[in-house]
């Protein structure tokens, strides 16, 4: 698998994470899980990013690193 498909399991593994987080959460009435759910869900967009890049620099061929 490609790093940016690593990329993109990871970012749908903490949408689900996070939907059961926050749905477990919700049955207990515990209002820390709740917002561990939430937590998590706000790492999708990086993840996704992420793996955007990486897929766009895949597609022009470039084997460097990235340099931030």
């Amino acid at each position: 698998m490609k790093p940016s498909g690593i990329f993109y399991v990871l970012g749908m593994a903490s949408i689900v994470l996070s939907a059961i987080n926050f749905l477990s959460g919700k049955s207990k009435q515990s209002a820390e899980t709740q917002r561990d759910g939430l937590f998590t869900g706000h790492w999708a967009p990086t993840f996704f990013i992420l793996g955007k890049v990486l897929e766009d620099r895949e597609a022009k061929g470039e084997e460097k690193p990235l340099h931030l």
